[in-house]
């Protein structure tokens, strides 16, 4: 019999790159996209336009299609409605796990969290490893376009449902995910975006926040390839990093794709870009507790998930 995996989110960055590595490792596998917008037509096996964090209309989407894994992809960060990312990124976990555990309570059930939840961390715990204590800094994470606190408590829902009903359900922590399709929300997506805009338009400058912060990132299909791997060997209330385990400065970042795309472009420091809420200078993972576990480490370098992003 075919197995059957249901992705919320399905229609975001996560959720495609996750189609697209199941129907490369698992074609036989039935695909169920869920989500609020609809995607191309033929992207999923099954679509179903659903609120996630309406527990009857999920309860209905699992209670019909009953999937073997579950990846809860689905996500609110910078509108700036506060109501808006605590419902998604909340509510909609004990939505799901409730019909997961009504219906399918025998189902692998991994969720994204992020590593916002983190907030404040000294650089003496650096790199960061999952036992570290969170203390996520605003309702929106580090900075407004994440959302760390929401995930926060969302991980806590998790952990209570894996301990308390014996849920297979686990979480993972991504650092800063990049590749083909990244918002422009986030700054390699922006960087990627006014870069293409300036050398098409033959400017030499683009405009550009702080600079001197550092972030750790992870290709997206090496992110997809770990998610996978954990559904094979799964880890009930486990939370596992998604990172690269290197920090990178924004500046060496956005100089390694002036280089990549051949323009002479240079960034200028626009005020408005600037941070207004506090920021955390570095921030990285380790990613010993998931290589330990199954095996993973990242495979794709920087330099080819940034030339996806500006081809």
């Amino acid at each position: 019999m075919k197995q059957t995996v249901l992705m919320t989110g399905a229609c975001g960055f996560t959720g495609r790159a996750m189609r697209d590595c199941l129907r490369s490792v698992q074609p036989d596998m039935i695909q169920v996209g869920v989500d609020v917008t609809a995607p191309a037509e033929g992207s999923y096996d099954i679509f179903c336009r659903v609120d996630v964090s309406d527990f009857d209309q999920i309860q209905g989407v699992i209670k019909q299609y009953r999937p073997d894994y579950v990846l809860h992809f689905a996500g609110s960060f910078g509108t700036g409605d506060v109501g808006q990312i605590y419902r998604v990124n909340v509510l909609s976990v004990p939505a799901l796990l409730e019909a997961i555990r009504q219906w399918v309570p025998k189902a692998v059930c991994i969720a994204v969290g992020s590593a916002a939840e983190y907030g404040l961390v000294n650089s003496s715990d650096l790199p960061v490893h999952e036992h570290l204590e969170c203390h996520p800094v605003t309702p929106y994470g580090l900075r407004s376009e994440e959302h760390g606190l929401s995930k926060y408590l969302a991980t806590s829902t998790i952990q209570y449902y894996a301990r308390v009903h014996a849920l297979c359900a686990m979480v993972v922590r991504p650092f800063q995910l990049i590749g083909k399709g990244v918002t422009d929300r986030l700054a390699p997506g922006a960087f990627a975006k006014r870069l293409k805009e300036a050398v098409d338009a033959g400017k030499q400058e683009i405009e550009v926040g702080n600079l001197e912060s550092s972030r750790d990132f992870l290709g997206i299909q090496d992110a997809v390839r770990a998610i996978w791997m954990l559904c094979q060997n799964p880890a009930p209330g486990e939370i596992f990093n998604l990172c690269s385990g290197q920090p990178v400065k924004m500046k060496d970042l956005l100089d390694l794709m002036i280089s990549s795309i051949g323009g002479n472009v240079h960034p200028v420091t626009d005020p408005s870009c600037l941070q207004s809420t506090v920021d955390v200078s570095m921030i990285y993972g380790s990613f010993h507790k998931i290589r330990r576990h199954c095996g993973w480490e990242p495979e794709i370098s920087l330099l080819k998930s940034l030339q996806t992003m500006l081809a």
